[in-house]
């Protein structure tokens, strides 16, 4: 793809100032000075010295021009020693959140189809990683280019003054930076590129040997073994794309370091030896120019890289770009109509869905409606499509054939974020944060006292409150102990609980719970099941229960069978039992795992 190396760099520093223009201005400010700095001692103050050994200069005008430059001198470097060690890590610190705050943001919006695709992850990994540390990049790279480009400019005009010969041996090192820059630039690029997948395999292993979840199965299990062989190779992978490139970048780097150092540097001062041995040029003239070579050729190496960053940097922000340029199917911020308090029904009108890339629906042709009031159990065996219609229901997908109806209206008519918050969901592979019991709860700060009291007797229906209340600090109390030496752990079962806990928290009309009981034994299954079926029933609420325990669904009014993606049978327990079908086969086989006979044990 073809990059725009003014305009990408135009909307980074764009996006920077927004965030801190002050850090910006006072970057070039910074920068520019400390090249001003350098250019006055390597021309301006050695040619006004040297003028004074030729006799132009009074010893008592020497004495006040030291004496000012040792006040501007102590100022300049005052202003950088706070600009470096004050400013700059307070400005980082700000222009990190804000970008990553950017970023976060975009990545909520996203398709939930992305978190299933490598490239996904493979472009947010690289936004991600580079947004940072690449802000300051292009600061100084454009600090570097103006900055160096006007005090190189200076000591040319100053050199070329004494003699225009020099002007040859600027010429060829510049010439070589620019061309073999650019290459080296590109080279960088493709292989960190390349790099992307194996670093992000290695990020994987640490994560996993780091976080405490994963500590069981790395110490009772050879799993170990597994990662480390996963690191090893994605290591070697970025070693053979370092090879690959090897010799075009030691080509580039010894043509660089040949035609600019040895041709230029050195060239430059056998030619002013030259002249001045020739008497071309004095004394004085020889040794501002000598140093004049020294300062310039440092100079010009600075204006040519910073050429070179800025060409890189524009790949870099491409990827940038391309993530928060993406265009979800699904618009979070479109807005739209304010889903109802009261939930009638849900209805799925000949719905059919099918996973990007994939050769088969998932979901075929599904018609039902759910009904308030009425508890619904959606059960068939693995891959059944049984997640997948909770996903469509929820919108994190819209249906490739047909449309879901709430009360009557498609949902893709309403907000949907309020829509999603208007479902109180449980799902079975839920997540806990390092954050109080409440905040677990309510997802969110708990702001009022309505909202503590609504989580807390959430807790108490889910059955959750016993442990909790137990606590020291009961609903205050931090889950984990990453961050907190006082927090807690809590059991598969608790956990479950407080799960579920977040589905009846803030009393939505709509409640699914995705195999809620899991976790539990069978006499907490039962009590959990007696409370859920109770809330539901008393509150009116539409609610779906996915469970693969067909006891479960057995006190559910409704029941829908799911069988590669088709719904095969709905109705109650006892007459899709008469119907002697899937679901009558799935029950009674699980049945015959709780069957004992008389003489299985002995006495």
């Amino acid at each position: 793809k073809k990059v725009s190396t003014l305009k990408n760099n135009l909307f980074f520093l764009k996006l920077i100032w927004d965030i801190c223009p002050s850090r910006v201005l006072l970057n070039f400010v910074s920068t520019f000075l400390g090249f001003a700095e350098w250019t006055f001692y390597s021309v301006f103050f050695m040619r006004y010295l040297f003028g004074t050994v030729e006799g132009t200069r009074s010893f008592e005008e020497v004495v006040w021009f030291i004496w000012i430059v040792v006040v501007l001198n102590i100022g300049l470097n005052s202003f950088l020693a706070w600009y470096g060690n004050c400013f700059v890590p307070k400005t980082n610190v700000t222009i990190h959140y804000h970008l990553n705050s950017k970023l976060f943001q975009k990545a909520q919006g996203v398709d939930l189809s992305c978190y299933e695709t490598p490239d996904f992850y493979n472009t947010y990994t690289r936004a991600m990683t580079e947004a940072g540390e690449r802000a300051f990049w292009v600061l100084d790279s454009w600090a570097l280019f103006f900055s160096s480009f006007i005090s190189s400019a200076i000591v040319i005009i100053t050199m070329s003054e004494i003699t225009l010969w020099s002007l040859v041996f600027i010429f060829v090192p510049l010439m070589a930076h620019f061309i073999l820059g650019k290459k080296e630039g590109k080279i960088q690029y493709d292989m960190q590129q390349e790099s992307v997948p194996a670093n992000r395999r290695m990020d994987y292993v640490n994560r996993v040997v780091y976080f405490r979840k994963y500590a069981g199965e790395l110490r009772l299990t050879n799993v170990y073994q597994v990662l480390k062989s996963m690191f090893k190779s994605a290591a070697d992978e970025t070693v053979e794309v370092a090879n690959t490139y090897a010799k075009k970048r030691l080509w580039i780097g010894f043509s660089k370091n040949w035609l600019v150092f040895v041709l230029g540097f050195e060239g430059m001062w056998i030619c002013a030896a030259i002249l001045a041995v020739l008497g071309y040029v004095s004394v004085s003239q020889l040794i501002v120019l000598l140093n004049a070579i020294v300062s310039v050729s440092w100079m010009i190496k600075d204006f040519a890289g910073s050429i070179t960053s800025i060409q890189t940097n524009a790949f870099f922000i491409e990827n940038l770009k391309t993530f928060l340029d993406y265009v979800p199917r699904i618009d979070e911020t479109k807005g739209g109509l304010e889903p109802p308090e009261s939930v009638d029904t849900i209805e799925f009108q000949n719905v059919s869905f099918r996973y990007p890339g994939q050769e088969t629906d998932a979901l075929q042709k599904i018609n039902y409606t759910f009904q308030r009031g009425v508890r619904h159990a959606l059960v068939g065996i693995n891959g059944s499509g049984k997640s997948t219609l909770i996903k469509l229901l929820l919108r994190f997908y819209d249906p490739t054939e047909g449309v879901i109806l709430l009360n009557g209206v498609d949902i893709r008519e309403y907000d949907i974020k309020k829509y999603r918050q208007s479902v109180g969901a449980a799902f079975q592979d839920f997540a806990l944060f390092s954050a109080s019991v409440l905040e677990n709860v309510l997802l969110k700060e708990v702001t009022t006292e309505e909202e503590r009291k609504n989580a807390i007797l959430a807790l108490k229906d889910s059955g959750a409150w016993e442990k909790i209340s137990s606590l020291p600090e009961q609903e205050n109390t931090s889950l984990t102990k990453e961050f907190d030496n006082s927090g807690v752990e809590l059991s598969g079962g608790e956990r479950q609980k407080l799960a579920i806990a977040r589905a009846f928290a803030k009393r939505n009309a709509v409640v699914i719970l995705d195999e809620p009981s899991s976790a539990l034994d069978p006499i907490a299954e039962y009590q959990m099941f007696e409370t859920i079926t109770d809330l539901c029933k008393e509150e009116e609420k539409l609610s779906i229960i996915v469970s693969h325990r067909l006891s479960s669904a057995a006190i559910c009014e409704q029941i829908l069978v799911l069988e590669n993606g088709v719904l095969k049978e709905t109705g109650t327990h006892e007459a899709l039992l008469k119907a002697n079908g899937t679901y009558a086969y799935m029950f009674r086989k699980q049945a015959e795992n709780y069957q004992v006979k008389v003489g299985d044990f002995d006495e």
